[in-house]
């Protein structure tokens, strides 16, 4: 959810290659298997090629965490190419419990790509004017709601603050997390009580120069979310439509909510949520965010409403799903508004940076890959699409910094690996 943005630099678009005709073929079985394809599509050399380069990839990055949960899926035009599982989801239990298919971990700022596609979604609709004053829809109930678009909100341009910094949301949270410092206080964070916009909006303030640069913050997209809330009708209603929405992306599996869910309390996502780890310093252990607080089922600032920079839990293959058929399927948003959102705005440009609308670039050995990262409550989230090759490559897992392999370490030496093989 509201965690740091790790941020990358683009060194250009990727040179059209011949296209990676992927299907899934058997990677070996360390620790889970790849899949087969679906309706038994032909296998070519290349495709074999991959697969077994990302298995010798997995099977030496992960010998370096043998307790640590992850999973990781690679994805072409709605097949399944490979995928694999490892380590444990919930760890400091007896018997410890596994990662398998199932398990949902949550995606952190991923999320705010998801959101993102939604309200260009909306757009596309007509229901929102992504260059109208979000006043249109929110009134003056948020400050500089006159100044701002959600152009400029998608765009992280507004100028607006940390609001997890602010002297009033700081105490809502636990010491440590998002922008407290350790040891500050008193805490009122109640994990199981749920959260509201009007506790978050406190802490927004009038933006600095709207529109002047770029400057990321999670705040952009937890106003996003109420505009679409205000905008539809209220948080049932927006929860209903980004669920239908969500829908046209299964491929594999049914996007059904099981793969994608912003629901805490849907008995699946009690069912089959990880738990997310933090390295403690000094070497004293993990501490397990789910627990540590005291809740009783996933922790209300998890994921899930008021957090539109962290509104969604996920497996690999849900992300995989949302990535391939946004990027490779055309079956969520239109090529002009795909385009749109994957062009660096000029702000973005003058900060060395490659956002658009929610989303970013990064370049690994000459692969250019269109995602979002994410990072929040001992979870973190990589998830990327090749787009002139339509690949989509997801790694998650259940650790966060300090830990020395998170979902960025993994996730790259699998890039690495599938780039080697299309040489």
């Amino acid at each position: 959810m509201s965690g740091t943005m790790r941020r990358r630099t683009v060194t250009g678009a990727a040179a059209a290659a011949a296209a990676l005709n992927v299907v899934g073929a058997a990677a070996g079985r360390s620790p889970a298997a790849a899949r087969p394809s679906r309706r038994g599509e032909h296998t070519t050399v290349r495709e074999l090629s991959v697969a077994k380069a990302l298995a010798s990839a997995w099977a030496q990055t992960l010998a370096e965490i043998p307790g640590q949960g992850v999973q990781a899926v690679l994805l072409r035009r709605g097949r399944l190419l490979w995928s694999a599982h490892h380590g444990m989801a919930v760890g400091n239990v007896h018997p410890a419990l596994p990662v398998d298919d199932n398990t949902l971990f949550n995606y952190g700022s991923f999320g705010k790509m998801i959101l993102g596609a939604f309200a260009l979604h909306e757009a596309e609709k007509g229901t929102v004017d992504l260059d109208a004053p979000i006043s249109r829809y929110v009134g003056d109930t948020v400050a500089g709601s006159r100044q701002v678009t959600p152009r400029m909100l998608l765009a992280q341009i507004t100028g607006y603050g940390n609001v997890y910094a602010d002297p009033d949301v700081v105490p809502l949270f636990p010491p440590g997390t998002e922008g407290a410092p350790p040891g500050t206080g008193p805490s009122r964070y109640r994990p199981d009580a749920p959260f509201t916009f009007a506790q978050l909006n406190a802490g927004i303030h009038a933006p600095d120069r709207p529109g002047a640069r770029y400057e990321y913050q999670n705040t952009n997209f937890i106003i996003l979310l109420q505009v679409l809330v205000k905008t539809l009708g209220g948080e049932a209603r927006t929860q209903a439509e980004i669920a239908r929405f969500l829908a046209r992306a299964g491929s594999v599996a049914p996007q059904n909510g099981r793969r994608i869910t912003q629901d805490r309390s849907a008995r699946h996502t009690l069912q089959h949520f990880a738990h997310g780890y933090h390295p403690l310093p000094d070497g004293l252990g993990l501490q397990d965010y789910n627990t540590a607080y005291g809740a009783t089922g996933v922790p209300t600032d998890s994921f899930g409403f008021p957090f539109g920079d962290g509104l969604f839990a996920g497996t690999a293959l849900g992300a995989a799903q949302f990535l391939d058929a946004l990027f490779s399927r055309n079956k969520l948003l239109g090529h002009a508004t795909v385009e749109a959102m994957t062009e660096p705005s000029k702000q973005a440009r003058a900060a060395g940076a490659t956002y658009g609308l929610a989303t970013e670039s990064t370049v690994v050995d000459g692969v250019t890959w269109q995602g979002h990262p994410g990072t929040f409550g001992g979870f973190t989230s990589s998830a990327y699409t090749d787009i002139p090759r339509q690949a989509t490559l997801v790694v998650l897992t259940n650790r966060d910094r300090p830990a020395p392999v998170v979902s960025d370490e993994i996730w790259a030496a699998l890039a690495t690996a599938y780039a080697a093989a299309l040489k």
